[in-house]
């Protein structure tokens, strides 16, 4: 891999911008562009994990300096982005794909919602955690940083699917939001929460117990007042278990808020 020189770099990225509304020749492009930084010092077994996609293993600074130059493209083309994002998809490289879900990331919102109806297609044909973590994060980062309202609604069908994979979906996209410390419409993530927290069983157990720490983080209070209520309401036994087991990953304030909360609940129940 030659050694990355910011002034080389921004013209190579900025003549691949040029072919910004030409999808098959963009896509060309940037092969030749990313094979030129291939790290090749890296060995496959270092990748092998990676089996699912093939990767240029580029550099960061050389998708970032790409990336720079599609935001702004993206924002003042919308729809050549969706088309560009498309054809990204489709040529089936981690770092390609990376990049159609930042481009769905950076379209303006209101034309973002139509565009969005390919993730779960998308989703589904994901096994690379660092896609599936791109596209439930970076290509909704826009929608739900303008219009938290049809983000809401997103993630709200997700996390009513019976399908635990939609779920976990849901669960997942909802951390970045609950990592803001400037979030504060809990009621709402409370509301379309509820549905998979009755509902929970041990392939959604991880992403939940994710949630309840961002929660807790927010607002212990707020947050142990919802999860009382759902297991006085809802005392459905697998909701129970799936409590009991994940409450060690929990805070300690918590811990004894629910130890107390499952101890009223057992109380309660008939004989």
């Amino acid at each position: 891999m030659p050694a990355i020189e910011l002034a080389r770099l921004k013209i190579q990225a900025a003549h691949l911008a040029d072919t910004f509304g030409e999808p098959d020749v963009f896509v060309q492009a940037l092969d030749e562009l990313l094979n030129y930084y291939t790290n090749r010092t890296i060995r496959s077994a270092q990748v092998a994990q990676r089996i699912s996609v093939p990767t240029y293993r580029t550099p960061r600074p050389v998708i970032r300096q790409i990336e720079s130059e599609l935001a702004v493209l993206a924002e003042k083309q919308p729809d050549k982005a969706i088309t560009l994002s498309d054809a990204l998809w489709k040529a089936d490289s981690l770092e390609a794909r990376l990049l159609a879900a930042f481009l769905l990331g950076n379209i303006p919102s209101d034309q973002a919602i139509h565009a969005l109806t390919r993730l779960p297609v998308w989703l589904n044909q994901s096994k690379d955690k660092e896609i599936r973590s791109a596209l439930l994060t970076d290509a909704l980062a826009r929608l739900r940083r303008e219009r938290p309202a049809a983000f809401f609604s997103i993630l709200e069908g997700w996390l009513q699917s019976p399908q635990a994979t939609m779920q976990v979906w849901g669960l997942q996209a909802l951390i970045p939001l609950l990592k803001d410390a400037q979030f504060e419409n809990l009621p709402a993530v409370f509301r379309i929460m509820r549905p998979a927290i009755v509902a929970v069983g041990p392939a959604t157990q991880l992403d939940f117990q994710a949630c309840l720490q961002a929660l807790e983080r927010l607002s212990l209070t707020e947050t142990t007042a919802f999860l009382r209520e759902i297991i006085l309401t809802n005392p459905e036994p697998g909701m129970l278990r799936i409590f009991r087991r994940i409450l060690p990953g929990l805070s300690p304030e918590l811990q004894e808020a629910l130890r107390e909360t499952l101890r009223a609940q057992n109380n309660q129940a008939p004989a």
